[in-house]
């Protein structure tokens, strides 16, 4: 009988004791003495995979511990918001402080070290998938890295500085060799402002390489057009749109009640280095009201100053709309005061409120001068390049409607009865009134050719009578519809192309240095006109925004973390 075979001593002096990246270097056999056992043993290093979700897309509690926003609960979603006015809304959101909210379902069941990682902080039935697929990726790499997955949730009514300091934190505080982030939307703010923000070069260091899904690099005009409009809803019959925009908020106040107090939403609007689809500084134009083939457009210089801190009372088309403001509405004088320098006696609360406002937007200003055009030099932008109307632009309509109240056809003439059914503005068929994401509204123009006020559905014909018959003129004012073109526009085919919220070009806002992905390791490489090679750093889909990491771009992510990993253990780039 022959004697088994003696084991190797654990300190024998032909086991080899391989880092991942000496793995790829000499062929092993030169290292390996003929006619003998030998024992390679790999020392795992651990590169961690960072998931940093979108605005709205982490779940968060009171302070209490109650729910407040959780989008995989649908019940609760609908009860909270669906029917809720613009005050309930403030009331769930802004008056009292958030918590994040980390919590596991049976959904998480098969991934024990779910809550450890983060993954209930996030909404499930967004970023599941995504989550999931990386996590279970079977790639032969494994034998080398541990590719742990994290999600960061946050709140998303902080600042995107806060929540990048905290991201920055989180980032340091795990144990691995390097760290990959993969962003959804906003989540590329929060990222850049943690790797490029003040301090934030020593995780840049740690960073292998980013990956930006729908990425609002530079802000989007929608930002701007639902403080004003609302939620937009795509298509008539689109009914999940509608219940979505009734749950995000289905009109302008409903918004308002948010926006203006949460920097992070602020930090959304077009920023000075946003361009349009074809290269163009100025996104808003508005028609005149004496020449409709005249307009003027905006931003000149700066769109806080000239777009942002304007308000609707003096010009129709600022974004800030007083009446609508909570936990109180902003009295014009107040509004005044602290946007126009005028010295007037305004109630001090509104003012204070206004000042605060005022304050959120140059803040907002700030942050995006900090984080500039910085990207992380491995950096792949995914964007939608079609199929979903994008709001790129977007242009203010004037059209004349005097002689249209002028000329009703009066029932209250004809038909005592029905004097009560029809009395009022919101009775003419001709004028067509906001719904849906659509704004529209009627003003005076005086005749000195100043803009008056706003004049209310229910205005009665009597009263819409007596002003035309001293002089002034009524006016239906309209933003263009989400996603098609309006006066001043560009009408290129490409003006409207992004993913039905982030424009293309604000998608693909950054300019990643080529050099540092390494020719033989990238995703992407592309031909130019030339027929040059060149390597790409962005990848197109047609995803829409809400639901952007479908099965493609979710592959295409998976392709790029192999791609930055190996780069790594090839030393191709730190």
């Amino acid at each position: 009988m022959r004697n088994p075979k003696p084991k190797i001593p654990y300190d024998d002096p032909l086991r080899q004791v391989k880092t991942p990246r000496e793995m790829l270097k000499d062929p092993l056999s030169t290292i390996c003495d003929a006619c003998r056992d030998n024992i390679i043993q790999v020392r795992r290093e651990t590169i961690a995979i960072i998931f940093v979700p979108g605005i709205m897309g982490s779940k968060l509690k009171s302070q209490k511990n109650t729910t407040v926003w959780d989008p995989d609960d649908s019940w609760f979603m609908a009860k909270s918001y669906m029917n809720a006015k613009p005050k309930k809304r403030y009331e769930l959101l802004i008056k009292d402080p958030l918590r994040l909210m980390n919590e596991i379902t049976d959904k998480h069941s098969k991934y024990p070290k779910a809550k450890e990682r983060g993954w209930g902080s996030v909404a499930w039935s967004f970023y599941g998938d995504l989550l999931t697929s990386i996590q279970n990726w079977g790639t032969p790499i494994k034998v080398l890295l541990d590719l742990p997955v994290y999600a960061f949730g946050y709140n998303w009514l902080d600042s995107n500085r806060v929540s990048g300091e905290k991201l920055r934190a989180f980032i340091q505080s795990i144990k691995a060799k390097k760290v990959i982030l993969v962003t959804h939307s906003m989540g590329g703010l929060v990222a850049r402002y943690a790797l490029g923000g003040k301090g934030g070069k020593k995780a840049a260091a740690k960073v292998l390489g980013v990956i930006h899904g729908a990425q609002p690099a530079d802000g989007a005009p929608v930002a701007y057009r639902r403080m004003i409009a609302g939620q937009e809803v795509d298509g008539f019959f689109n009914i999940f749109g509608m219940l979505g925009a009734k749950v995000l908020g289905p009109d302008g106040p409903s918004i308002t009640a948010i926006f203006p107090h949460a920097e992070s939403a602020l930090q959304l609007l077009p920023s000075q280095h946003y361009r349009t689809n074809d290269g163009k500084k100025q996104w808003l134009h508005i028609q005149s009201f004496e020449s409709p083939d005249t307009h003027e457009s905006y931003p000149k210089a700066d769109p806080y100053e000239e777009i942002y801190a304007k308000c609707s009372h003096r010009e129709f088309w600022g974004m800030i709309h007083g009446d609508w403001f909570q936990p109180q509405p902003l009295e014009h004088t107040a509004l005044d005061n602290i946007f126009y320098g005028k010295e007037t006696d305004a109630d001090p609360v509104s003012t204070a409120l206004a000042r605060t406002f005022r304050n959120r937007l140059y803040l907002a200003r700030d942050f995006h001068a900090e984080i500039g055009e910085y990207c992380h030099p491995r950096t792949m932008q995914f964007f939608s390049s079609g199929g979903n109307d994008t709001c790129t632009e977007i242009s203010w309509q004037a059209r004349e409607v005097t002689l249209t109240v002028k000329r009703r056809p009066d029932a209250m003439r004809g038909d005592r009865d029905r004097s009560h059914e029809y009395y009022a503005l919101k009775h003419i068929k001709e004028i067509p009134k906001r719904s849906q994401g659509n704004y529209t509204e009627v003003r005076w123009l005086n005749p000195d050719g100043t803009t008056g006020d706003v004049v209310p559905w229910d205005t009665p014909f009597t009263e819409l009578d007596r002003g035309i018959r001293e002089g002034q003129r009524l006016f239906l004012l309209s933003m263009t519809r989400f996603g098609k073109k309006g006066p001043g526009m560009s009408d290129k085919d490409i003006s409207n192309l992004g993913d039905g919220t982030v424009p293309r070009s604000s998608a693909i806002g950054l300019d990643p240095d080529c050099n540092a992905w390494g020719k033989t390791i990238h995703l992407l490489p592309i031909w130019n006109e030339a027929r040059q090679l060149l390597i790409a750093t962005g990848c197109p889909t047609t995803s829409e925004h809400s639901a952007f990491f479908d099965k493609a771009a979710i592959q295409a992510t998976i392709n790029t973390i192999h791609n930055l990993c190996l780069g790594w253990l090839k030393e191709v780039f730190d």
